[in-house]
């Protein structure tokens, strides 16, 4: 997989930068506008990902996220959860997340009867899930199986061209791909806005001054708010933005 179709952040994840508003249906907006950026983020949200997703008889799969070693040694973004960094080894220690997405003709085509494999609840391992009941809400672009979050079942938001998972606060359903220690790029730039809804971005770069910033409120750092960028390997940006 190339590097340019594995790097589709940018233009929907720097559009968060415009969040506006601050009541309980602002929030759940903003919220909404963060995961669907994130699913625009996803190696699976690329062109060519999509095009070659998994197959198996009877069950429908996942788009491919990509092996360990692929995202260790690659060029990706991911939502991460960073617990350490070291200005002088210029190296980061996180956690890498991922969700389950899926092809938009895959999910309109299943009925029920048929299978679909997710994360439940964010399990590490995957399960299939039998498919009993299956509901589309035109309106909304969610389709809900099995009735839905609400009754112990599975959510699909449609974001861009993919359907992805979703929870109540409109995130995906985010589930633990790895521990990693990664190195830091000598030229990495940190976009951090997370200190309110309307706050500016602030822009860091540099081994030291990234490590120094993220360093200093190192439990703020999460997959629900922080996107890594990598390059062949290399911590090369980290944007982290605000959410309610």
């Amino acid at each position: 997989m190339k590097n340019d179709k594995k790097r589709m952040l940018l233009a929907g994840v720097l559009a968060l930068s415009v969040l506006t508003g601050c009541s309980s249906a602002s929030a759940a907006s903003v919220t909404s506008s963060m995961a669907a950026s994130m699913a625009a983020a996803s190696p699976a949200a690329s062109s060519e990902a999509v095009s070659q997703p998994e197959t198996a008889e009877g069950v429908v799969l996942p788009i491919a996220q990509g092996s360990l070693e692929e995202i260790k040694t690659g060029s990706y973004q991911f939502a991460a959860n960073i617990t350490n960094v070291d200005a002088k080894k210029r190296q980061m220690d996180m956690t890498v997340y991922a969700y389950d997405s899926y092809r938009t003709e895959d999910i309109d085509g299943l009925e029920a009867g048929e299978a679909i494999r997710i994360h439940p609840d964010g399990a590490v391992e995957a399960q299939d899930l039998t498919v009993e009941s299956i509901e589309r809400n035109e309106e909304t672009g969610i389709v809900s199986i099995n009735g839905g979050i609400e009754q112990g079942g599975v959510d699909l938001w449609r974001s861009n061209d993919v359907y992805r998972t979703v929870t109540y606060d409109d995130y995906p359903v985010y589930y633990m791909v790895g521990e990693f220690v990664l190195p830091m790029d000598e030229n990495i730039t940190l976009s951090d806005s997370s200190s309110g809804v309307d706050a500016a971005s602030v822009e860091t770069d540099g081994t030291n001054g990234v490590a120094s910033a993220v360093g200093a409120d190192l439990d703020s750092w999460t997959e629900y708010n922080t996107t890594v960028s990598t390059t062949d390997g290399k911590v090369s940006s980290i944007l982290r933005i605000w959410v309610p």
